[in-house]
């Protein structure tokens, strides 16, 4: 697989609210991008990548008459929704206006963690699963990791876990995903999968949620490389310095030390998202931005 093509503007922006130092909210845009890929399998038509979509959307009492809301003062807590529920609609109506031809059915979505957000507490912690059953309603098959800031309880876990069309990597993996309709059945057709690896959390402490330690963490990115993925989803970014872009300098190592592959990552902010490494692994930091990526067509 190969990111042939990303456009620098975005070719939409979505309003929401991301919370502040001090417990306020201000609005802020998600910039949606466009871009092709090649080597894609068979039964995949476009890949949408998302990460840290740390922010919610006020939804409105209806009290007999809809009832307008200020996108500063919002609603009462109760009434906010994840950013993350509510985008997946709106990129499905996104894709089916600018391309009519793709199936959403055969569109696969990429999570890179870090999906929950809370009015009134910057940088909060809780449950992503509604943000990827949103997901997984409006597209074929949704896989994913949980960044530092996901707690998914093991009931949350167990849901994504057995549900269809949903490859959540909750440690360490390589999973195969393709055509909707549930889990690959043993034997299918290679050419018919798209093989993603996928490592959750960041480097750190081990007894806060979702860290490991650093030797742990590498290892781990090591054996995922070895496999040969197509593709690897991490939380956390390698550092580039040379470009100006932050993130861990180790990770990039490794990433360099490995084959060529393409990952999609977040938890650190760049302003260019694309990025390729001396082995010709390319990187594409998804941190609070979404990507929908068609196939090439040569």
């Amino acid at each position: 697989m190969k990111i042939t093509k990303l456009n620098e503007e975005p070719i939409e922006r979505f309003n929401y609210l991301n919370a502040i130092p001090g417990g306020d909210v201000a609005e802020a845009q998600l910039p949606i991008y466009h871009g092709t890929v090649s080597g894609l399998p068979e039964g995949v038509d476009a890949l949408i990548v998302a990460s840290d979509l740390q922010g919610i959307i006020p939804v409105p009492r209806e009290n007999g008459h809809q009832k307008t809301t200020d996108m500063t003062t919002g609603t009462e807590p109760g009434m906010d929704r994840l950013l993350g529920e509510m985008l997946p609609a709106h990129v499905r109506l996104l894709l089916e206006v600018e391309w009519p031809e793709i199936d959403p059915g055969r569109v696969g979505v990429l999570l890179c963690g870090d999906l929950y957000a809370r009015r009134g507490k910057r940088g909060a912690s809780g449950n992503p699963v509604p943000v990827w059953l949103a997901f997984r309603e409006a597209f074929g098959w949704v896989a994913g990791i949980d960044g530092n800031h996901d707690l998914t309880d093991v009931a949350g876990a167990h849901r994504l876990q057995s549900g269809e069309g949903i490859h959540y990597m909750d440690v360490p993996a390589v999973i195969g995903a393709g055509p909707p309709g549930g889990p690959v059945p043993r034997g299918a057709v290679q050419s018919q999968l798209l093989r993603i690896a996928g490592l959750g959390g960041i480097i750190g402490r081990p007894d806060k949620p979702n860290r490991l330690p650093e030797k742990h963490y590498l290892q781990s990115v090591n054996k995922l490389l070895k496999q040969q993925p197509d593709c690897l989803l991490l939380h956390q970014s390698p550092g580039i310095p040379e470009h100006g872009l932050m993130g861990e300098p180790l990770i990039r190592q490794a990433l360099e030390a490995g084959p060529e592959t393409v990952v999609f990552c977040g938890h650190t902010h760049w302003d260019t998202p694309l990025v390729q490494l001396k082995n010709g692994t390319q990187i594409v930091n998804a941190d609070s931005k979404l990507f929908i990526l068609t196939r090439y067509i040569s």
